[in-house]
């Protein structure tokens, strides 16, 4: 009777631990039927800090759904504006940065930079990010697709807020990344930074089905990764620097930037408020999509499997499964 007690106690932790997982998909704000997948294979030995743990609940609050803005042109990301939740800032696809008022419903227009920007299939105007010390230097840092020389780049941009002003490209303070895309496809978008005031960039493998340039396990390349870096707060030397802690840092062959890889296409990430954590929307190719809570240094498998499959059957895809299930 004991150890039938003791399997119906781990069975109802681990129900209880499965609801909280899916619970936090539905706040990550992904619309779809997925396949959760966590930390399958990491280099490095975990982190020992634990973070803290959201309350556990057994059920599911209900979620609505009100408009709040309406009337715009593909849009791709969403943030707010720093210390003023009720300035809602709209990206569009095709390069325009749009600010509403929630209060009053008036739109305005921050940046526009329609014309200067490559928005064939999925590139444009993918990502935004705030400074975390913005009330002091008003930086915000945009992810954008340009063409230059016949070829597409992504490019992180600095800019300087200012309320009176309509920015174009050419307003930028300086770039602080460029990473050649060979494909329009796949660029990942997301920028954010974490509670640690770095910044993490997420890129898609270049595109193309399969991965045909098998950039997700590169480590010499940033594609197909989410790195961290530290822009340089001032306009002199080097645009950003890297992290000591990166789990790369003094591995060779690993690009020191990468915090974690083997990623087909990070397109949307989110920090947790209460515990730090990090959660990446990786985007699947046919039939499987992935959740993925992130380790420093973490493996996510890509090009070998897709979510708990492999892509294809193979001994390097079954060795993978067994390193990452022992």
């Amino acid at each position: 009777m004991s150890k039938l007690f003791s399997l119906f106690c781990n069975l109802e932790n681990f129900i209880t631990r499965f609801i909280r997982l899916y619970s936090c998909i539905f706040l990550f704000r992904v619309l779809l039927t997925i396949g959760v997948v966590l930390i399958l294979d990491s280099p490095l030995t975990a982190d020992k800090k634990q973070p803290r743990r959201n309350v556990i609940k057994t059920k599911v609050e209900s979620i609505g759904y009100v408009s709040v803005a309406d009337g715009f042109q593909e849009p791709t990301d969403i943030q707010f504006f720093p210390g003023d939740p009720k300035r809602m800032i709209i990206l569009e696809k095709r390069g325009k940065l749009i600010e509403v008022d929630l209060t009053t419903k008036v739109k305005t227009l921050r940046a526009d930079f329609t014309g200067q920007i490559e928005t064939r299939s999925e590139e444009g105007l993918l990502g935004l990010a705030f400074s975390p010390d913005f009330q002091t230097d008003s930086k915000f840092f945009v992810n954008v697709i340009v063409k230059e020389g016949g070829k597409d780049y992504s490019k992180i941009l600095e800019f300087e807020w200012k309320e009176h002003l309509v920015q174009k490209i050419e307003h930028s303070k300086r770039m602080i990344l460029k990473l050649e895309q060979p494909y329009s496809n796949h660029n990942g978008g997301q920028l954010a930074f974490g509670p640690d005031r770095k910044l993490y960039i997420g890129f898609g493998d270049g595109g193309g089905a399969n991965d045909p340039y098998k950039n997700g396990q590169n480590p010499g390349t940033f594609l197909g990764k989410l790195l961290r870096i530290l822009p340089n707060p001032h306009a002199a030397g080097a645009a950003y620097k890297v992290p000591e802690d990166n789990p790369f840092v003094h591995h060779p062959g690993f690009l020191p930037e990468i915090w974690s890889y083997g990623f087909r296409n990070p397109w949307r990430f989110s920090f947790d408020k209460l515990t730090g954590e990090l959660y990446v929307a990786d985007v699947g190719q046919n039939e499987f999509e992935e959740i993925d809570l992130i380790q420093k240094g973490g493996n996510y498998g890509w090009n070998i499997r897709e979510g708990f499959h492999c892509l294809k059957k193979s001994r390097l895809c079954r060795k993978f499964f067994d390193r990452s299930n022992s």
